[in-house]
């Protein structure tokens, strides 16, 4: 079954840190970042730069991790 942000699912465990370590890390509810993970609401500007700098993501590469790109393309 395909999970969406399967990139940022694989830097939240590069990190060794869970989806919900890195919610509280970033300032986020945890039901906020499952709406996000899941694709029912898409992440603003501001959770996807403190995401980033929670996982270390330069801005250059958030394309690889906040833009779902299968959704987008089907």
């Amino acid at each position: 079954m395909y999970k969406p942000f399967y990139n940022l699912r694989v830097r939240f465990a590069q990190c060794e840190m869970s989806q919900n370590e890195v919610a509280r890390a970033a300032g986020m509810a945890s039901s906020t970042m499952t709406a996000r993970m899941t694709g029912a609401q898409p992440f603003d500007a501001w959770q996807i730069e403190k995401i980033a700098q929670t996982l270390s993501i330069p801005p250059e590469e958030y394309y690889k991790y906040f833009f779902d790109h299968k959704k987008a393309a089907g």
